[in-house]
């Protein structure tokens, strides 16, 4: 059965169904590069393509529960996602031939390397696989990760309510935007659905913000890390090193098992994280 995400509201009433889908087979590794909360920091995204959330296709079984789901990640023209909870030929031929039928012009559709059976799908119908789009590091959590920061800094508490404005800076200026931002609407730091407070990690000076790690995680063995970052005039003095180890230890006394973050820098090769998997850009012209 197929129906598509109702195009008036960012979490409508199908969104938890969706989100129980993707946690279910977040631990799947030809899923692994689409977790949860990749989904839920999308729908919350202030660039997010809403006049297309209608484009949202939704797969389910006779018992009604979701089996696939094709999804964009925040602009719906040139990145498409096929999950699924099975290889069942039938089911990915048929979200494949949704996004055939649908997509104007050619196709992009990123896919994970694990993913044997969509691939071989993708080849059949004239896909050629073109390039490597990312890669998924991960960390496995069985041990406490320890780390020093200078005295003149402090990592903020699991309680810690964070002030709207200055989270807003330590993102701009962490991913090296200029100037000053305009300030974004209430909505937009109002809390997700499934986002725990908690792993919500600041590293502070006085009362400045100057680097900053988010995780998420409710259940299952994988937490995802997203975003990571540390204002210029801040870095080299180990505070991202300091942000992502305080969120995955709380991730870890919640449950759970490892942490993944979508990235290719050496700095996650250099604190622990080794590659996990890789997705690649299809496309059919």
């Amino acid at each position: 059965m197929l129906e598509q995400y109702k195009n008036y509201e960012r979490f409508n009433e199908q969104y938890n169904d969706i989100y129980h889908f993707l946690l279910k087979v977040a631990d799947n590794g030809y899923n692994e590069h689409f977790h949860w909360g990749r989904f839920e920091w999308m729908m919350n995204h202030s660039l997010l393509d809403v006049n297309n959330l209608d484009k949202i296709a939704i797969f389910r079984n006779k018992e009604n529960e979701i089996v696939g789901l094709i999804t964009y990640d925040t602009k719906y023209k040139d990145r498409t996602y096929i999950l699924h909870s099975t290889s069942d030929e039938k089911l990915l031929i048929n979200m494949l031939d949704y996004i055939i039928k649908n997509k104007e012009k050619s196709i992009t559709i990123k896919v994970n390397s694990k993913d044997f059976s969509l691939c071989k799908i993708l080849k059949e119908k004239s896909f050629v696989r073109e390039y490597k789009d990312e890669s998924v590091l991960q960390i496995n959590l069985k041990r406490d990760f320890n780390y020093e920061i200078p005295n003149e800094y402090s990592i903020s508490p699991p309680d810690f309510k964070s002030d709207n404005w200055k989270y807003q800076l330590v993102i701009h200026k962490g991913f090296n935007h200029e100037g000053v931002p305009p300030k974004k609407e209430k909505w937009f730091f109002d809390p997700t659905p499934n986002f725990n407070n908690s792993l919500k990690v600041f590293v502070l000076y006085g009362e400045d913000y100057c680097a900053h790690c988010g995780v998420w995680y409710t259940q299952g063995e994988t937490a995802y890390i997203e975003p990571v970052v540390t204002i210029p005039q801040h870095r080299k003095r180990g505070l991202a090193k300091a942000v992502v180890y305080e969120a995955i230890n709380r991730a870890k006394e919640l449950g759970a098992k490892r942490a993944i973050v979508l990235s290719e820098q050496e700095f996650y090769f250099r604190i622990g994280f080794d590659l996990s998997s890789e997705f690649y850009v299809w496309k059919r012209q």
